[in-house]
């Protein structure tokens, strides 16, 4: 068991650390009170990362990418979100326009290569809905074949960058005698196939783009299903542990960043005529929120590490996003408490950090639904049908 860093994502973390600190960190608040990015930002500030490895790092070097893995993103994507968590879950999801070219027909990937190559392509996932949250199962987005095309009919809601992605991955019924096999993935292309998105306020990572998609009789090429019918399930079900774990690398990264600000505080901040940092009760604190990190890092990048192996991380991926994301929320909340009256204004950065923290409680399954995935994988009984 090696908890140490290779070479090589030492080098990844201080290089993109250097660069966050200095040209992305200083800019955040700004944009965070402004609101979500526009497509032009998201677009700029990909250019700006990807040298870095971010957005098509993951990918094989003739499509542009570094062929890196799981886990040295992972120290990329909890860098970026110590920087700028709004903008990691923009960039993290913008990714996935990448990814589908890989699985989408020789004449897609003609088309979109040159775009990801150029971190011009936006992407987004389409999966929860008004009426469906946790229980991804039960999705009532339909998808009819009609001659050489399907006409898709629904809405997707609490979609990030759905106002501003190019192309959306729609998880939608395709056989409904199938139950959650007949579910399927369909890419969706903004400029052909039309549908219509309204931008959502949300209580942190308020430049990160987030919608509502409403899809009525949206017509969409037959070849753009990314894969057999009856298999978009399953091959979501997968994903989540991917998903799952780097939202509980971003959560380390606000934690972080919130640790850092404490620290800094204490050591400047003055009362009873000796920095506050001096105090027990301050520095206990401090040691919570340093363990807490600590933890939920590790229960991430041991879920990553599996990954990588090719080994399923159901439970593994379920834990780290549940323990970390609710860490940073008390992390987050020990940082303003360090910080007294200060910590609730928006002239230090740690009410944001606290505003993104309790956010990230909630996408890709809630708190109490990751406990319920534990439970099932380690008992071998379903908490429900």
């Amino acid at each position: 068991m090696d908890f140490e860093l290779n070479e090589e994502q030492k080098m990844l973390k201080a290089n993109a650390r250097d660069f966050l600190e200095k040209e992305i960190a200083p800019i955040a608040g700004e944009y965070d009170r402004k609101g979500p990015l526009n497509r032009e930002e998201a677009v700029g500030f990909i250019k700006q990362l990807m040298p870095f490895g971010y957005y098509i790092g993951q990918l094989p070097e003739e499509y542009g990418g570094s062929n890196l893995n799981h886990t040295s993103y992972g120290i990329l994507m909890e860098e970026l979100a110590r920087a700028w968590a709004s903008l990691a879950g923009t960039i993290m999801i913008a990714g996935l326009g990448s990814g589908m070219v890989q699985t989408a027909n020789d004449d897609l990937k003609k088309k979109y290569l040159p775009k990801v190559m150029a971190g011009e392509l936006i992407g987004c996932g389409g999966i929860t809905e008004p009426n469906v949250g946790s229980d991804a199962a039960s999705i009532e987005t339909t998808a009819v074949l009609d001659g050489d095309e399907w006409v898709i009919n629904g809405t997707k809601t609490w979609i990030s960058n759905g106002t501003i992605a190019d192309i959306v991955l729609v998880l939608c019924v395709t056989d409904k005698s199938k139950g959650p096999l007949g579910i399927s993935q369909i890419l969706v292309e903004r400029e052909v196939s039309h549908f219509t998105a309204r931008e959502l306020h949300k209580l942190g990572l308020r430049a990160f783009p987030t919608a509502e998609l409403s899809f009525s009789d949206c017509r969409v090429p037959k070849a753009n299903l990314l894969e057999v019918p009856a298999s978009g399930y399953k091959q979501m079900m997968v994903g989540f542990e991917l998903g799952r774990s780097t939202l509980a690398v971003i959560s380390a990264g606000i934690a972080q960043a919130a640790i850092d600000a404490a620290i800094s505080y204490a050591r400047e901040r003055k009362q009873f005529g000796r920095p506050i940092g001096s105090f027990q009760m301050i520095q206990e604190m401090i040691a919570d929120m340093i363990a807490e990190t600590e933890a939920g890092r590790l229960l991430a990048y041991r879920a990553y590490d599996l990954i990588d192996k090719g080994e399923r991380a159901r439970w593994q991926s379920s834990l780290a996003k549940a323990y970390m994301c609710e860490a940073a929320v008390g992390v987050t909340s020990k940082a303003i408490q360090i910080h007294g009256a200060m910590g609730l204004s928006d002239e230090y950065p740690v009410e944001r950090y606290f505003r993104d923290a309790r956010t990230m409680t909630i996408p890709d399954g809630t708190t109490q639904i990751q406990k319920l995935v534990v439970g099932r994988e380690c008992i071998g009984i379903r908490a429900f049908v």
